[in-house]
């Protein structure tokens, strides 16, 4: 009898401490938060601006130019032969066609400057947050960007800043 109530209790501290092992401890960070008070995280901003700064110039040299080789073809309609009018309008055509290409491409070309510069800022984040995670035994921890509901655990937020020494 001594044995069977012995091996019940082992198999229920056994059981027990199974159920709560795999709970596990939940936490959250705000990565947008650490993300504008780490160091450096301007140079973000400047380098985009920079960068919009120099695609604005790209289009309007292409506008320039388009507006320069239209002038051109207007002013000499009157005297080109069918063959050259034809020649002129096919280049007018094409380069107005880069010129749309330009304009869809500059949104995209935007967002991977984006991603470049603060890739480096989000690597340091998630390392951080590894390391905090071990540290502390979390089995768990949710960025509250994208959390929808949360009703207790804990902010980890505070220890990451540390980690990464921002104030």
């Amino acid at each position: 009898m001594k044995k069977i109530l012995l091996v019940v209790a082992l198999f229920a501290t056994c059981t027990f401490s199974n159920l709560h092992a795999q709970q596990g401890k939940y936490g959250h960070v705000n990565s947008q938060e650490i993300m504008a008070n780490m160091p450096g995280v301007d140079s973000i901003r400047m380098s985009l601006e920079t960068f919009q700064v120099e695609l604005q110039q790209i289009y309007e040299g292409y506008m320039s130019q388009y507006q320069k080789m239209v002038e051109k073809f207007e002013a000499e309609v009157g005297v080109m032969s069918q063959a050259v009018r034809q020649i002129r309008e096919k280049e007018i055509t094409k380069l107005e066609e880069q010129i749309q290409e330009f304009q869809y491409s500059v949104q995209d070309l935007l967002e991977q400057r984006q991603v470049e510069l603060t890739m480096p800022f989000q690597e340091k984040i998630q390392k951080a947050v590894n390391a905090v995670a071990e540290e502390n035994n979390y089995s768990y921890l949710f960025d509250t960007q994208v959390l929808l509901y949360s009703d207790g655990g804990t902010d980890v937020t505070p220890l990451v800043k540390k980690k990464l020494e921002i104030k």
